[in-house]
């Protein structure tokens, strides 16, 4: 080899190659760093809003579902809540219970899935179904009777009297009495003093899949905590109710029933009961349904003891 080619590795061209080299990799590693830890710190920033985001979803989900429970549902309650976590996801799993006689009775139960790319889904562990026989009017869930409302003014109809009328004196039974005409929530008292939650009606406002029906899972009202204690008691169950609603008809995740339902009450200046559910002993309802302000029963869960 000629000694004074550029290849000649005693030449004093190598060592300015050498570190032409060394620079141009310690370019291509500062900036493959930079680039990565940009890459990473983006995407981190992007999942960090993105799981914000469904924190808040959550939130306001839950903020709904708990002033809908106080607001909705026939002598349905919010239980408990159990919640699992993982890296881009959240499990909620709510249970619902109805009281019957003092004895919580499991309903239903509610599993949601909240996901950071994607919108909530909710399973429920059990559905409502229509009665296969003629008595189509008849939902059941987990093979127990679900109890209906009657509008009143209704025509003169079919009830549960008879059903319950069979039953065994000492079973515990849920049932639903709609009355001929609306009641304000002391005659509520005078009447039914043991009632435990009041169907609110409206025809804007209620669920109706039957005509002239409503079924109990669809029916706006309120929990009578301590009809005991009287009619002061029973108006703060009546605020609780309108301030409920008012607090739904704010939220993002509106209930498209609700402000129809409270235009109704501002209009009549009063909270009108058109139903109620009371629970007990066979022996001790069947005085009850035979009141002339009873215009429909209808029988719900069964406890053989």
């Amino acid at each position: 080899m000629d000694k004074d080619s550029i290849f000649n590795t005693k030449d004093g061209f190598q060592p300015l190659v050498k570190k032409a080299k060394k620079k141009s990799l310690m370019k291509t590693i500062i900036v493959s760093t930079i680039v990565t830890i940009s890459t990473l710190i983006v995407l981190g920033i992007i999942f960090i809003i993105m799981y914000l985001q469904m924190q808040h979803s959550m939130s306001e989900y839950f903020s709904v579902k708990m002033e809908q429970s106080e607001v909705y549902g026939a002598n349905i309650h919010y239980d408990k809540s159990t919640k699992s976590d993982s890296i881009d996801s959240a499990i909620n799993q709510d249970q619902y219970v109805k009281d019957i006689g003092g004895i919580p009775y499991t309903w239903y139960n509610e599993q949601t899935w909240f996901k950071i790319y994607d919108s909530p889904t909710s399973i429920y562990d059990s559905s409502i179904t229509r009665s296969i026989s003629t008595d189509s009017q008849q939902f059941y869930r987990n093979g127990q009777r679900v109890v209906n409302f009657y509008i009143p003014g209704g025509k003169n109809v079919e009830d549960d009297s008879k059903l319950l009328q069979s039953l065994t004196p000492s079973n515990m039974v849920e049932i639903a009495i709609s009355f001929k005409e609306e009641m304000n929530a002391n005659q509520i008292l005078k009447h039914f003093p043991t009632a435990q939650w009041a169907w609110v009606q409206n025809p804007d406002a209620d669920i109706s899949i039957i005509p002239g029906y409503v079924i109990g899972e669809y029916a706006y009202g309120f929990t009578i905590t301590s009809p005991e204690e009287g009619a002061v008691s029973l108006a703060k169950d009546v605020k609780n109710f309108e301030t409920g609603l008012s607090n739904l008809s704010r939220q993002e995740e509106k209930d498209t029933y609700v402000e129809p339902l409270i235009k109704t009450i501002q209009q009549d200046g009063i909270v009108q009961v058109s139903g109620i559910i009371i629970t007990g002993k066979v022996k001790d309802l069947l005085p009850l349904i035979e009141q002339d302000s009873v215009n429909y029963v209808s029988v719900g869960v069964i406890m053989p003891y």
